[in-house]
C-alpha cells in the first residue's frame, strides 16, 4: 500500500490480486476507485457499471465530460468502448491525478483526452462546449456536496448538454428529504426524462436525465436492446433493466 498526500487527505493504493484499489486513509473500507490490471477497460465497481446504464437510452456520445476522475476507471472504459469520442476529465486535485497517472494506469492527455485541474463549478461556468454525456462523480468525504444538488448548478449542467445529451449522476445522499427534493426538481427540469437506480450492497444512488425525449419502447423491446448493448459494452444491461423497472414507475418518463 502506498501513501500519497493530496489537497484533501491521504490517498492510498492497495492491490488485491489483479485489482488496484484507491482508498482514503480516513475511510479505508470505502473503495473510491478500482482498476483491473489485466483489463483496465472493464469496470470493476458495480455502481459504475450501473452508472453506464445511461448508454442503453442514448446514442453513442461523441463528446464526454467527466466531473471527478478518481482512479480513472471511467476514462479507461470510454477510451476502449468509445475510442472516437473526446473525453474531458475535470478534477480539482492535481495530487490525486498524479497518483493515478503513476500507479493506477490513468492515461496521459492525448488527442481524444484532455484534463482540467479545476473545481467543477468553475469549469461549468467557464465552459462553452456542449457535451453529449456529462458524468457527475464528485464526493465531499462520504457524501455528494450540497452545491451539486442546487438548482443553479443543475441548470448550468443542462445548459452544457447537446440536444441529444444526457446526465449521469453517481450520488451519495444520506438525507431522504434532500434526495426527494433534488430528484423532483430534476424531473421537472428534464420533463420527466429521468431514471433512478440503486445497487445492491452500495449506498450510491444513480440517476439518468435525458435532454431529449427517449424513443418509446415496450419492456420486451428494452430487453432486446439491452441484450444487444451488453455485447457492445460488456455490461449487465438486462440486470440493470430489472432494477429500473422495479424502482421507476412505468409510463412516467423514459420507460
Amino acid at each position: 500500500m502506498t501513501d500519497h498526500s493530496t489537497t484533501a487527505c491521504k490517498a492510498q493504493i492497495r492491490q488485491q490480486g489483479d485489482t488496484l484499489q484507491l482508498v482514503f486513509e480516513h475511510e479505508a473500507d470505502a473503495i473510491q476507485s478500482a482498476i483491473n490490471l489485466k483489463q483496465p477497460h472493464r469496470l470493476v465497481m458495480e455502481n459504475l457499471q450501473y452508472l453506464m446504464g445511461i448508454l442503453l437510452f442514448m446514442p453513442a456520445p461523441q463528446n464526454i465530460l467527466l466531473l471527478g476522475v478518481g482512479g480513472g476507471s471511467l476514462i479507461q472504459f470510454f477510451r476502449h468502448y468509445l475510442p472516437q469520442s473526446h473525453i474531458t476529465a475535470v478534477d480539482y486535485d492535481q495530487g490525486l491525478l498524479d497518483l493515478a497517472h503513476q500507479q493506477m494506469l490513468l492515461p496521459q492527455a492525448s488527442e481524444h483526452l484532455s484534463y482540467a485541474v479545476l473545481d467543477a463549478r468553475q469549469f461549468i461556468i467557464d465552459a462553452t462546449r456542449q457535451y453529449d454525456l456529462i458524468v457527475v462523480d464528485i464526493f465531499d468525504g462520504s457524501q455528494s456536496p450540497r452545491w451539486l444538488l442546487t438548482d443553479d448548478f443543475t441548470r448550468q449542467l443542462q445548459g452544457r448538454l447537446s440536444k441529444q445529451g444526457a446526465l449521469a449522476y453517481n450520488l451519495l445522499i444520506h438525507s431522504e428529504t434532500a434526495f426527494s427534493t433534488f430528484y423532483k426538481r430534476l424531473r421537472q427540469l428534464f420533463k420527466s426524462q429521468t431514471l433512478c437506480l440503486e445497487v445492491e450492497e452500495y449506498e450510491n444512488i444513480l440517476l439518468y436525465a435525458l435532454n431529449f425525449r427517449a424513443q418509446k419502447r415496450s419492456m420486451m423491446q428494452n430487453i432486446e436492446q439491452a441484450a444487444l448493448t451488453e455485447n457492445q459494452y460488456q455490461l449487465p444491461f438486462r440486470q440493470m433493466l430489472s432494477v429500473i423497472y422495479n424502482i421507476n414507475p412505468v409510463d412516467a418518463g423514459i420507460i
